[in-house]
């Protein structure tokens, strides 16, 4: 189980659960936000997430990553047009913001 602020994450059950509600995520998305939960407080790059989730040969593809980190944030955040746990790095990536 990872557990970050708000999130708890039962990697067995491939469940998340952000304060008392059960969040339903797509297995990239789950795959994403498992990445971004271990790596919290990290600048992570573009091209370290797509490495990382749709592997090496989509290091370029920044769209994937973008219309994925939307998704999510739709699904997670109370105001996804102003993120509080997904946080964009201007031109370098994402950072994870628990909420503690």
């Amino acid at each position: 189980v990872l557990e970050a602020g708000d999130f708890r994450v039962d990697l067995e059950a491939r469940s998340v659960v952000i304060g008392e509600r059960q969040v339903h995520l797509t297995p990239k998305e789950y795959d994403l936000l498992v990445y971004l939960i271990r790596h919290s407080g990290k600048v992570l790059t573009h091209r370290t997430l797509l490495a990382a989730v749709w592997g090496g040969k989509y290091v370029e593809q920044t769209e994937y990553l973008r219309v994925f980190i939307g998704q999510l944030r739709k699904k997670i955040e109370p105001d996804p047009g102003s993120p509080r746990y997904i946080l964009t790095e201007p031109w370098i990536g994402y950072r994870f913001d628990p909420g503690v």
